[in-house]
């Protein structure tokens, strides 16, 4: 039989405080709580062997005991400082037991444990309830025993339904009557004056309930208690009714999740040795293996915690510690698992749930904290400004600790603060908000004397910190998704992949699972004898590069070539798409990445846009999904035109590439007329043209001859008369490229227009294969980053422009070169000058910038704008 124990754990952690005198580590963290915890819960699972045990949190008072009575704890003292941080703590040993805790937004303990109770014996388990108090033996009944503490830490009372009307003469559902006439001083419930205990048990035998008892006043005995009931019997039942436990939430029992195993000593050890629990750790083993302790130095510091804090004098107390800090000339904020920290000043921070803005004491408190500082400082500005925006505060931040960090390494991705912390400040791991709010303000102070040393600060604040804001606005903006269209599209893609498969088949001669490397392996090279591959520990190579070099003489390969693109199309985005449309708003809400790349170019996340197809129709086609709101809105999109070889112009000062683009000429035409000496007057062929394009983009990514052979499917020696061609008609080319692996080995680093470096340790290797590949990244990487840099800052100030001038617009994607808006028809024409102006004008080349704008009710059947 499943034997359930619950653990009202607000309400145990405050008994644990006041029953033990202060405990510290010799750091100086109070620990009596969480110790005192601790040896209960040690106690009780001992001796009761529970199969399952969850731990339930207050997070909150319910909204209609607050309506039915406002005064509802109004009186609570607010928490003692030296209990704050310990909560904390309480949930690390939680976790360190495997645990798992029960909390719902504003509803208390007690509610939650009613409701699981309830659950369990439904499902006939034995429920026992742990509790520091007695609210909870109304629920108790044949399946349901509560646990009390009475003194102390480890005396504990007994209650079944036996015990509960031994204790007071009355059954457990007689209790929130009894409650109600008699009040409750510690929750601010007055109940009727001059009832007490004995006489609420008394009025309650006799009328056997207190709805019975108003109605008839004359059961209550006697003239003076029949006047009592007359003149605050409906107090009493407003009492009683905000003492009800509520045995209906929306929680679940997780019965796996809850399974109780003992933890092993090596999950306790290292954090029984953190707080210094002696007594326990005595009767542990320590591990063989155990872990250093953490590097760095660890925050020290003035901390306080309200996370746990549920009563309104505490959020009172909270509220005057935020106004506290308004005017100061530097805040910073931090998101630590569900609680925000603060802090305005180096050694000091405070910390509170975000649901605590839902108090308005608290959300002007932090609103005028945070509206009056000079700079705001947060570690990933984005979810920042998601968390506040759920809770309706708009905020905007000048310091991001997280990509300042990134752009001094930008091999880190630095989502999580500790490494940040770790790298540039030499802290150890953090674990609660606080302490990394005044962590994340003096690492601020720290990223921007880095920055400035490299001459990065207009990268940081002018682009990278403006950009955080317009992203999460895309965020919540998201597309509008026809998944109809996406129905249609896959339909189609199941008949060209089952069309595929039959010919593989008949080249094959049988049937076999194409998606299987192995199988296809032992056809194409061991039955088929296709040449070409080799064999590794697993297999027959089968990747693209092998299958591709085959596939012009091998129909087979192509096939399965295009299988594999077919099946990717479909099971990447036909189908996935829809899955991820939110379904209250119809939108597809993708997450963009700022530190995801070493180059500066965003990324995207669920699903990853940055790889919609562009080539074949049937890729193309996903963007038919992809529509505009009705109600008169189009589609609007904006394109750099062949940006990464204007850069290259622009930086390498090649005066024929420069002319080609101030004439308007088409790049690739002009490049094939010098390579291929075609006679003004005379047309370029599609073949030296298409040849043209891959010498063009193949050597902004430092193609070699070999890759430029592959890519042509020429001979190495034909690629390097075209290659070396193509040098002496763009002679700067050469020579920039040359001078950038100078200055990279020199410098250890290459850079982009604005500042954005690129680290470069290959380039010094005397391993030829990293050395070249390092070449062929740092010869792009000032190119890719510079229209990553461009792109950024077209961003910032397309967004501007749109807010500024009050029009009907929103910015929703970026996907490389290209950014993708929903406008009104009526701001059609405006908004289209802006993005033009703003995004050819975002930096100053010595070539000109060019974008193409399109628009449509869908982003594949969007047309040229004229005149815009």
């Amino acid at each position: 039989m499943k034997r359930l124990l619950l653990l009202d754990a607000y309400g145990l952690i405050y008994r644990a405080f006041f029953a033990l005198p202060l405990l510290t580590t010799a750091k100086g963290q109070p620990i009596n709580a969480v110790y005192g915890f601790t040896m209960m819960l040690n106690k009780v699972i001992a001796e009761e062997k529970p199969s399952h045990v969850i731990a339930a949190f207050d997070k909150g008072m319910p909204a209609y005991r607050v309506a039915l009575y406002p005064q509802y704890k109004a009186q609570r003292q607010t928490m003692p400082e030296d209990l704050r941080g310990q909560f904390a703590l309480v949930r690390r040993v939680l976790e360190a037991y495997g645990i798992p805790v029960a909390e719902i937004e504003g509803e208390e303990a007690d509610d939650v444990i009613a409701t699981l109770a309830t659950k369990a014996e439904a499902q006939r388990a034995q429920t026992l309830v742990l509790t520091g108090d007695l609210d909870l033996l109304q629920i108790v009944d044949e399946r349901t025993t509560v646990l009390a503490t009475r003194r102390g830490i480890t005396d504990l009372a007994r209650y079944d339904g036996a015990a509960v009307m031994e204790r007071f003469g009355l059954v457990p559902s007689q209790l929130a009557d009894y409650r109600g006439l008699k009040g409750d001083p510690s929750d601010n419930l007055p109940g009727v004056p001059g009832i007490g205990e004995k006489t609420a048990s008394k009025l309650l035998q006799a009328a056997g309930t207190l709805d019975a008892l108003v109605a008839d006043p004359a059961r209550a005995g006697s003239p003076k208690l029949q006047r009592l009931i007359e003149e605050y019997g409906s107090q009493a039942q407003l009492c009683r009714d905000v003492s009800r436990a509520d045995r209906d939430l929306a929680v679940e029992i997780d019965w796996e999740r809850s399974r109780y195993e003992s933890p092993s000593d090596a999950a306790l050890y290292p954090l029984f040795r953190e707080l210094e629990f002696k007594t326990l750790l005595a009767k542990l083993k320590p591990p063989e293996d155990l872990p250093l302790l953490a590097g760095g130095e660890q925050m020290s510091g003035t901390y306080r915690s309200y996370v746990a804090s549920v009563d309104p004098p505490e959020f009172t107390r909270l509220a005057q510690e935020l106004q506290a800090m308004a005017n100061a000339d530097h805040v910073a904020l931090a998101l630590h698992e569900g609680a925000l920290g603060v802090s305005s000043r180096a050694g000091e921070g405070l910390s509170f749930s975000i649901e605590a803005l839902a108090h308005e004491p608290v959300r002007a408190a932090f609103s005028a904290a945070l509206g009056s500082a000079r700079r705001r400082a947060v570690h990933d500005a984005k979810r920042a400004e998601h968390a506040l925006h759920a809770h309706g505060i708009t905020a905007r931040f000048e310091d991001d600790t997280m990509l300042g960090a990134h752009l001094l390494n930008p091999s880190r991705s630095f989502a999580d603060v500790n490494d940040a912390l770790a790298e540039l400040l030499n802290v150890g791991p953090l674990q609660e908000a606080a302490p990394v709010a005044d962590a994340t303000l003096q690492l601020a102070q720290r990223i921007g004397e880095r920055l400035d040393e490299r001459d990065q600060r207009a990268l940081y604040e002018e682009v990278e910190v403006p950009l955080a804001p317009v992203l999460a606005t895309m965020e919540r903006a998201g597309i509008a998704i026809e998944s109809s269209e996406l129905d249609r599209l896959g339909g189609e893609i199941d008949g060209a992949v089952e069309r595929l498969q039959q010919r593989i088949y008949d080249f094959a001669g049988e049937e076999f699972n194409i998606g299987s490397p192995q199988q296809l392996g032992n056809i194409l090279f061991g039955k088929l004898q296709i040449p070409g591959s080799k064999k590794t520990k697993t297999g027959w190579a089968t990747g693209v590069e092998v299958l591709f070099a085959l596939a012009r003489e091998y129909p087979i390969c192509a096939l399965v070539l295009e299988w594999r693109e077919m099946t990717k199309l479909k099971n990447t985005y036909v189908d996935v798409i829809p899955q991820l449309v939110d379904p209250r708003d119809g939108r597809l809400h993708t997450i963009f990445n700022q530190t995801a790349t070493a180059t500066g170019r965003l990324s995207s996340t669920n699903p990853n846009l940055q790889n919609i197809p562009v080539r074949g129709d049937l890729g193309r086609r996903i963007r038919r999904a992809f529509v505009a709101k009705s109600g008169g809105y189009v589609l609007l999109t904006a394109d750099y035109s062949q940006i990464e070889l204007r850069i290259m112009a622009h930086l390498s000062g090649d005066e024929a590439m420069r002319s080609a683009f101030e004439e308007g000429q088409d790049i690739h035409d002009f490049t094939a007329r010098r390579l291929f000496s075609v006679a003004a007057g005379e047309h370029v062929d599609p073949n030296q043209r298409r040849m043209a394009k891959s010498v063009n983009f193949g050597l902004l990514y430092g193609m070699s001859d070999f890759g430029l052979a592959q890519r042509l499917e020429i001979s190495r020696a034909e690629a390097k008369e075209i290659t070396t061609a193509y040098f002496a008609r763009f002679p700067s080319v050469r020579a920039y490229i040359h001078k950038t692996l100078q200055e990279g080995r020199r410098n250890g680093y290459v850079a982009t227009i604005l500042g954005r470096r690129r680290y470069m340790p290959g380039l010094t290797s005397s391993n030829f294969a990293v050395r070249s590949a390092a070449e062929r990244e740092a010869t792009n990487a000032p190119l890719q980053g510079s229209a990553a840099d461009l792109m950024k800052l077209a961003m910032v100030r397309v967004d501007r422009g749109i807010r500024e001038g009050g029009l009907d617009a929103a910015m929703l994607l970026q996907i490389h070169d290209e950014l993708i808006f929903e406008v009104h028809e009526r701001d059609l024409h405006a908004t289209a000058h802006l993005v033009r102006s703003a995004m050819e004008g975002a930096m100053k080349l010595n070539v000109p910038l060019e974008t193409t704008l399109k628009a449509g009710v869908n982003w594949y059947d969007v047309e040229p704008l004229r005149n815009v």
